[in-house]
Parts: C-alpha cells; structure tokens; sequence
C-alpha cells in the first residue's frame, strides 16, 4: 500500500474524533438524531481546521448502511466508499476550478437524479467563494427548494466573499482554530500509534508553529519525522522548524524585567548570530512580555497561558519580579518598534537598541506624586513661567517656531509627560509658516499611513492654494516613489486639510537648486528645533519634572505618533 501523509491517514472518520469543533458537532449531531437535516450547510473557519472533513463525516452519517446515524460504522459498503471517494451519491466539487455557470449548471442537472444506492445525495463544494456572481445567481433557485433527499455542504475559507443571498440560504456553522493543547493531544496519540519516540514539548513546539491548524501541525510532524526518523530529539525539532530557543528567549527576558541591558544586549546578540530572524525573535519576546503581564495580573488562573508545567512556573517567577506597569509598558514599546523592524535597513540593530530600551525602562513614579508635580508646574506657568534664570514667562507654553517640545520623560521612571499648546484648532493653520504646515502634514500622514509618512522624508512645502499643492522632494528617486502613491497622498492631504486638492510632486534636484533650498530646510528646521529648546516655559517643565526632552513635534501633531520614551 502506498504511503499517505499523516494529514490524510489520520483525518477523522466519526465526529468524536474531530479535536476543538464541539460548537460545530453537536448541532449537527443533534440534528441528524431529531431528523431536522438543512439541505444547506455552510461551514467556514481558517485552513486545516476540518470544513472538509465534516462534509465527508456527515455524508457517512447520512448515507451509512445503519443511518441516518451520528455514529456512522465505518464498515459498511457506503461508508468506505465515501472515504476512498468513490461514492456516486456523494459528489466533491472543487469552486477554484469550476467557477463559471456552465459548471453550476451540471450540477443543478446532476441533482435531479434521486439517489442511488445510497440514501441522500450529498454535493460538497470546496472554496464556494471562488464561484463567480453568474454562477452564484444560477445556484439561488436550486439552493433554495432543492430535491427531497438532496444536500449542499459548502465549505470555504473567505464567507465575506459569498453573496448575502446564497448565505441567507445556508445553516453557516464557523469553525475555530483549534487550541494547542488540543492539537498537542493529537498529534501525541498519532505518535505513540506510529511508535515515534518524540517529547511533549516538541509536539507543543509543533503545535503552535501549526497556528491552529491541525493539517498544518501534522505536515510539521510528518517533516520532524523524516528529519529524524522514530526518535526525535528536541534539537531535531528546533532546527527543523526553526526555532527559538527558549531558554535564550528567557534570558532576554529575564534581563529585561530585571534591568540588566548588558546581559539582555548579550543573549539578543547570542540569538541573532544563530541566525534567527529579528522579526521572528521580536515577536517571540511580545508573546513573552504578554504572558508575564498575563501571568503578574493573574498568577493562579488556568488556561491563560500556553505551557508546560515548568514553563509556567518559571513565568509566574520571573512576572513576580516586574512591576505590571512597567511590563505593559514594556510591552507597548516593543509592539512599537516591531513597526520599524518592517522598513529597518539594519533589523538586527533596531531589535538590539529595542531590548535596550526594554532593560533601562524606568519602574514608573506613584500616581498621586506625580500629579502633584503637575499640579505645580502648572501653577508656576500660570503664575509666569516661575523661571529665574529661565528667562520667565511663557505661561503659553508656544516657541516663536511654532513648535513644543514633547514627551518630557523624568529620567528617574515616571511616565511620559507631554508639554503642548492646548489648541483646539484645525491643523491648517492659514497664518502658519509652510514648514510648520509640512511638518503637520508629516504627522498627520504618518497616523494615517506610515509607509506614506516614511516617502515624505526631507520633503517641504513648495506651495499651497484653495484647490493645489506642490511639494518638493531632495531628488528623482523620492519624488517617483512618492509618486507611485500619489493617490494615498492626495486623499490624506484631503482629509488634513478639509477639502479636495490636486497634488504635484517635484524633484528639486531637477530644478537646479535642490542643493540650495534643501539647505535651507535643515537650517530652518535646526532653528526651529533651537527655539523650542530655549522656550523659558519648557525649561520650567524640565526643571520642575526632572525630566529630558526625548522628541520635539510640531504643535498641533497627534501625540499617538511619537514611540514612547523614544530618544
């Protein structure tokens, strides 16, 4: 006999044995046992989770010799016949290849037949959504009054792709990903049947790399087994898969809520070097950082974290020694630097300057201490600024540039502080100078469209009327790529400003004074800069909070855009 992966020898044949769908399973058992069976099913859910498998499990139900049954023999005649697929009253179409009317139409005449010899035509259509409009309408009349003893089952990974008419024909049942420790079950009972020596833990392992999948999860172990045969090491199963390993992710970690930059510096380096990927290490610390927040907050609860009972334990250690503001903090940071990791030239540095950020992550001042700091540092400005040798006043907290400095972080742990103009204004301010307009527009753009914000660096404001705007660019390059996304330009610069406007780009290059004017953009942008600094009322606030500046932004810039802490 042939060899069959273990995704098709081992798919279930009962619904008992179908892992994580108990919500699906019952209802159609329930519905077969009071003889109140649809005539149209629709299952949806994720890859690998059983939608097929379900259609075949119910076919046996309903076409077994002993039927209809929720508990189909799997002896009978009928019953292999449906699992070897030959049945000629169960029918599999695959949508992703039959997708035009023509092919509706042959099976609206194929279900005209009664069935025979079993007892229920049963018709599967597999990625329903990939049938197009024409085909779908064809479907309407049959899908709602079919023959007696006739059945749809569709199944499909995209139900937001299927026309509300066909789905308000359905019963829609959605399928979930199936937890680990469920998938983790299977697979060990799969093994010991195989006699694969294999540990828990890397069943785990294969587990959740399969992301919910059990088809995906058992083509994982089908590939660990053929790497190392019946006795599979965890080495084995680590460097097949490409894993992390863990105890060097919790060296990181245990570094980081310890504050040890060094040592947390030393294992990212460590993990790097082995050739793990910084994307894939930095989302292995975010799932870490989640699971000692979830652990700190609820240190007794079951089923909040994946593990083994050792790892738990060691979780619950290492979450007891972090302050569970700071490692929410800790965890809102690192979630905002996975964004640069996508567009990071250098990936490898920005992790390792983002797990040293992690380490010297101050604990966080008391609540109630720091708003009494604020307390009076809001009275010293409205009282004039209170500055001695400040310079005083500034009670406005407004540079002559336009801009404020921002996030004032207390270098001693408190949270980040943010000074700015309490303006309720648009962002287009008519009377403000163009770079602060670009600067705003920058900003805005980058709430909205990072990758946008990122094609608008160097760039400045050339000119802006009622219905146009022209912006310049440092050379040929940026200004096609901004280019390419002219369409995105145009649409926020829409919503920044309040109405339509046409937008041309310009390479400044080309122009013969790229040099020249870019110049004078980063001499106007250092003196904006120079000013905001030297603003007696943001001095009172550095002095009065203990505080460094860590970013200056243009007033009237959204304070979600700046990183936390970022210096």
């Amino acid at each position: 006999m042939s060899y069959q992966v273990t995704a098709r020898k081992w798919r279930p044949q009962t619904f008992d044995e179908v892992s994580g769908q108990d919500h699906v399973t019952t209802p159609l058992r329930n519905a077969i046992r009071s003889d109140r069976i649809p005539h149209a099913i629709l299952l949806t859910g994720p890859r690998g989770v059983g939608k097929t498998t379900l259609a075949r499990i119910l076919a046996r139900c309903l076409n077994c010799e002993k039927g209809p049954t929720d508990t189909p023999c799997g002896t009978c005649s009928f019953c292999e016949e449906i699992s070897a697929g030959r049945s000629t009253d169960v029918q599999e179409i695959d949508a992703a290849s039959r997708t035009s009317v023509d092919d509706v139409r042959e099976l609206i005449e194929s279900i005209r037949y009664a069935p025979s010899p079993g007892k229920y035509r049963i018709f599967v259509v597999d990625e329903v959504h990939m049938l197009s409009t024409a085909a779908f309408n064809a479907l309407l009349k049959t899908l709602e009054e079919p023959p007696p003893h006739s059945l749809f089952v569709f199944a499909t990974t995209n139900p937001e792709k299927i026309p509300f008419t066909v789905i308000s024909r359905c019963q829609r049942y959605d399928l979930r990903r199936i937890p680990t420790a469920e998938v983790t079950a299977r697979l060990q009972m799969i093994a010991e049947a195989e006699g694969i020596a294999i540990s828990e833990h890397s069943l785990r392992a294969v587990a959740r790399e399969g992301d919910g999948s059990m088809r995906d999860s058992q083509t994982l172990l089908d590939q660990v087994i053929a790497y190392g045969g019946t006795e599979v090491s965890d080495e084995t199963v680590a460097e097949v898969l490409d894993l992390i390993d863990r105890r060097v992710l919790m060296a990181v970690g245990r570094a980081c809520v310890e504050g040890n930059a060094a040592a947390a510096l030393e294992a990212c380096v460590r993990a790097l070097a082995g050739g793990t990927d910084p994307k894939r290490l930095s989302a292995e610390l975010v799932k870490l950082l989640r699971d000692l927040v979830v652990r700190r907050v609820a240190p007794n609860a079951d089923g909040l974290v994946e593990g083994s009972d050792e790892e738990i334990a060691e979780l619950r250690e290492l979450a007891q020694q972090g302050n569970e503001a700071r490692l929410r903090r800790m965890f809102r940071a690192l979630v905002k630097e996975q964004e640069d990791l996508a567009w990071a030239p250098e990936p490898d540095a920005v992790l390792e300057m983002a797990v040293v950020r992690l380490a010297t992550m101050p604990a966080g001042d008391d609540v109630a201490a720091l708003l009494a700091r604020l307390d009076s540092l809001e009275r010293r400005l409205a009282g004039g600024g209170g500055g001695d040798d400040d310079g005083g006043g500034g009670s406005s907290g407004r540079g002559s540039s336009g801009h404020s400095a921002g996030a004032a972080r207390r270098s001693g742990g408190s949270p980040d502080v943010e000074t700015k103009r309490a303006d309720s204004g648009s962002r287009d301010d008519p009377e403000a100078p163009p770079e602060v307009v670009f600067d705003r527009l920058r900003g805005f753009a980058q709430e909205r469209n990072r990758g946008l914000f990122a094609s608008l660096e160097g760039g400045r404001l050339l000119e802006h009327t009622s219905d146009r705007l022209r912006v310049g660019l440092p050379n040929a390059f940026h200004a096609r790529r901004l280019g390419d996304r002219i369409r995105e330009f145009e649409a926020v610069c829409s919503q920044f400003f309040g109405h339509e406007l046409r937008v041309e780009i310009v390479a400044e290059s080309e122009h013969g004074n790229g040099a020249q004017s870019d110049t004078a953009h980063r001499e106007a942008a250092r003196q904006r800069r120079k000013d905001a600094l030297n603003h007696p009322a943001v001095n009172v606030a550095l002095r009065e909070l203990e505080a460094e500046i860590v970013e200056i932004r243009p007033l009237g810039t959204p304070s979600g855009n700046a990183p936390e802490g970022r210096g």
